[in-house]
Parts: structure tokens; C-alpha cells; sequence
């Protein structure tokens, strides 16, 4: 047989077969045509990179907004931020000496740097369990416990869980954004109860009836509130969860801010019932001032097995199988953060917040402008109402224009209330020292805030309200 000439690649490909025994491959003809696969379908021989749908769809509501004013701030002025929910901000909130300890001895340990099981460490569990079971409520078991990635992907676990197919979900209405992105991630309908503003932003329970139908998956209780600062009588909390176990809701209690109270005291959505099932989600975040250790967790409260019979926890654990859970030294510290922060610690970072939000709400109604509807009991936020009466029009609708203004003028960051639902608002973090809230409210004179100048672009009219229509930011 003649000799055929062999390109460079053709011989390559001969060389290789020789040391494998691969077969030579098959004509094109046999392969199929035009590129045909062995099962017939047909393939461009082009890059077709495509993204998921449901990744492609996720869209924050801060993030969109605020990318509109960033950079836009007044150069010649140091920028002040009342607007990132971060208690760490300002170095007068730290981890206490404790945590810190804590985890270096467990870093420098050499013991924990393998994985965990899923569900999460089993110390790490049961200190959880033991620092957060509730009065009249079983204890919790470690079994109750799931270790996670921070408080966001508690939450997302729990919308996760229950997210069946076409279900919808309460949330409130001003409420955290997140709430509103991981539903939409999920496949879960959101739809909103309302917080009213002239009554400590307490949940407006003779609503939630209206709103759930055979679908209704959930009601999502924030206490104490991010953005409102509200914080939950119990009398309250027993009057809301009455009505869950009338609607059969199950409640998803976001309570990363437990505890974080100068006003009203803390009452766990748990321990308001003894008989709705509750799955609550709590971090180092907030209260022990740790938001970037990413260290949360999930306890199941569900003495009757409402949700064991639906195979909640089950599901949670095939969630936490995804991630694997939170880093293994911080595990490991969990034990020795709960139960040896000392008391001292906790009392003096809730001073500060409480000086702190007392300043803030005192120079916010030093200002015409501005309404303060009900005192922030917690956390680290208050909502300000921008009264467009001493604005001169404009304003009150288009919070958006008015944040980006307060930053161009006076470098000043805050999150408009179309952040959280709420037009016409705006959320202040009063987690900075007096010292630089009272730097940015100096920056603005009471008579100066009373008659802005209006924003150029975006302004709109509407009738004053008392209690405002939050449904105009949906």
C-alpha cells in the first residue's frame, strides 16, 4: 500500500494512539453529520457559553440603587457613612478580648483544621443549643442546631426548606432586602405585610389573614428590627404568633440582632408560643460585632414535630451538605464566645449604641425636615421620614434624589428608604460614635435642612400621609 503524507497534527495524533490503543477515530460520516453527536444531536461548532437563570435574576435592591449616587460624594469633605450595617465600622466596637483569645488558641491549637460535619461541630452545637433554648420551650438538642455561613445563608436554608413549588411567603414591610432577593432566588412569591410607623413599627396583624392563601409557606418575623430599630413587647410578639398558629404558619424568626436592646426587653419569637413551629437564624454578626467571621446557625424549635414530619430538618441538613458549614476554628471557639464573653462586654456595647441613638434621634428632630416616628428600642438602625412639607415638595417621594443630594452636598451616606420598601424614608446606622454623628449633623444646619435646594431630576409630588402608603415602593 502507498505511503500517505501525514500533517504534523495527523502524526502527532498516530504517535499517541500507538501508546494508548486508543482506536483511531471514526469518519465523520459515522460520527453523524454535520457534527451530530452519537445520539443524533447536533452541536455549533462555536463557543456557546451560556448562565443560569436563576443566578442571572438576582438583583439587590441597595446595590441597584446605590450604584446610581456612588462616587458622587463632595470631595472637598470627608465622607461620613451612616449607611453599611456594620457595628465594626468605628474602632469603639470590637470583638470582645474573649473571642479574640478564643480563636487564636484554636488557630495556633493545630486541632481544627479538618472538616466538620455537615451539620456543624458538635461543641459548637450544643454551646448554641444551651445559650438559645427559650423558657417554656423543650431545650434544645445539639440535634437542633445547623452551623452555617453567617446569617444570609441562614436565611437562605430556611426560605430554601420550605420553598415548595408555587409557595409564597410574609415578610414585613419596611424589611431587610435580603429577604426580598433569596425568595426570588428560591422560586417563593414574597408578598408584604406591613410595620406601622407611629406604633413602634409593630407588625399590623389583623393584615396577615388578607394576604395567605393555601401557598403561604411562611411568616418571616424580623425582632429587633433592621431598618426600624423596633423591638417586640411580648405581649406583642404572643398577639402576632396567635395568629400564625390560627393561619398555620410557620414562623422564620431572623433574630441576628438578639439581645441588642436599650429600651424594650429582648423576647424571643419562641418563646412568645409554645406551640408554633419556629426556625430561628442568629450570627456572631451583630451582637458580638463579628460580621466578617461569617460564623450563624439555625435552631429548630419544634416541640410538637410539625416540621420533623415534613422532613424540615432533613432538608436543612442536605443544605448544609452543599457548604459543608463555617471554618472549623471558629467552631471550635463558639463554646468559649458564648459562655465566657463576660457581662461587662455586652453592657458596654449596648451604652454606646444606646448614646449613640439617643444623639442621633435628638439632632434628627432638631431638624424640620425630619420625623422621627418612633425611637429606635434596638439594634443599630433608626428610620427618619423626610416631611416634605418643610421641603417644599419633592422630596418625600423620591428618597433616592434626596440621599444622593445629602451626599453631593455634604458627603453624608445613608440607605433611602426604597432600600427596604419604604418611600419617603431614610435609615440612618447609629452604630458611629456621637462625635462623628453629631460631624454630620453640623454639616447641615436645621434651617438649611428645613428648605434644601430640590433635586433636579426624579422629584415627584404626593398628598402627605400620617401613616405613609409603603406600597408606592413596590
Amino acid at each position: 500500500m502507498a505511503s500517505v503524507d501525514k500533517t504534523p497534527e495527523e502524526a502527532a495524533a498516530s504517535r499517541k494512539r500507538a501508546r494508548t490503543g486508543a482506536a483511531p477515530a471514526a469518519p465523520a460520516a459515522e460520527a453523524g453529520q454535520d457534527g451530530a453527536g452519537a445520539n443524533g444531536a447536533k452541536r455549533a461548532r462555536t463557543w456557546n457559553v451560556r448562565i443560569g437563570e436563576r443566578a442571572a435574576g438576582i438583583l439587590n435592591p441597595i446595590r441597584e440603587i446605590m450604584d446610581k449616587i456612588a462616587g458622587k460624594e463632595n470631595p472637598r469633605k470627608r465622607l461620613i457613612s451612616l449607611a453599611q450595617g456594620d457595628p465594626t465600622a468605628y474602632p469603639h466596637l470590637r470583638p470582645g478580648d474573649v473571642m479574640v483569645r478564643a480563636v487564636v488558641a484554636t488557630v495556633t491549637g493545630g486541632v481544627s483544621n479538618g472538616y466538620q460535619p455537615s451539620q456543624g461541630s458538635g461543641p459548637a452545637r450544643a454551646a448554641v443549643a444551651e445559650a438559645f433554648s427559650v423558657h417554656g420551650r423543650p431545650p434544645l438538642k445539639p440535634s437542633d442546631v445547623f452551623m452555617t455561613l453567617g446569617c444570609s445563608e441562614a436565611l437562605s436554608h430556611c426560605i430554601a426548606a420550605l420553598a415548595a413549588r408555587g409557595s409564597n411567603i410574609l415578610l414585613p414591610r419596611p424589611g431587610f432586602c435580603l429577604y426580598e432577593v433569596l425568595c426570588n432566588y428560591h422560586g417563593v412569591e414574597p408578598r408584604y405585610y406591613d410595620l406601622l410607623p407611629h406604633q413602634g413599627w409593630q407588625i399590623e396583624a389583623s393584615q396577615l389573614a388578607t394576604l395567605v392563601d393555601e401557598n403561604t409557606c411562611a411568616l418571616l418575623i424580623n425582632n429587633p428590627s433592621n431598618p426600624c430599630g423596633a423591638v417586640y413587647p411580648g405581649a406583642h410578639l404572643k398577639a402576632v404568633l396567635a395568629v400564625a398558629e390560627e393561619l398555620c404558619l410557620p414562623v422564620i424568626a431572623d433574630e441576628v440582632y438578639a439581645e441588642m436592646t436599650f429600651g424594650e426587653p429582648y423576647v424571643a419569637c419562641a418563646a412568645a408560643t409554645s406551640s408554633v413551629p419556629v426556625l430561628s437564624v442568629c450570627a456572631l454578626s451583630k451582637r458580638w460585632l463579628a460580621p466578617g467571621w461569617r460564623l450563624g446557625w439555625i435552631t429548630v424549635h419544634d416541640a410538637e414535630g410539625i416540621l420533623a414530619r415534613a422532613a424540615v430538618p432533613e432538608t436543612l441538613l442536605k443544605l448544609c451538605q452543599v457548604s459543608l458549614g463555617p471554618s472549623a476554628p471558629l467552631q471550635a471557639a463558639l463554646p468559649q464566645i458564648l459562655c465566657g464573653t463576660p457581662k461587662e462586654w455586652y453592657e458596654k456595647v449596648l451604652k454606646d449604641l444606646e448614646e449613640s441613638a439617643k444623639c442621633c434621634v435628638r439632632r434628627c428632630r432638631e431638624i424640620p425636615g425630619f420625623e422621627v416616628c418612633t425611637e429606635p428600642q434596638g439594634s443599630m438602625y433608626c428610620m427618619v421620614r423626610i416631611k416634605k412639607e418643610a421641603f417644599g415638595g419633592g422630596v418625600a417621594d423620591n428618597d433616592v434624589d434626596f440621599a444622593g443630594q445629602l451626599l453631593a452636598e455634604e458627603s453624608i451616606a445613608v440607605l433611602p428608604g426604597q432600600c427596604f420598601n419604604a418611600p419617603g424614608f431614610f435609615r440612618v446606622v447609629f452604630a458611629a460614635p456621637p462625635e462623628v454623628l453629631n460631624e454630620a449633623f453640623d454639616r447641615k444646619s436645621p434651617s438649611a435642612a428645613a428648605t434644601p435646594r430640590r433635586p433636579e431630576v426624579g422629584a415627584s409630588r404626593a398628598e402627605d400621609s400620617e401613616a405613609p402608603n409603603f406600597q408606592k415602593g413596590q
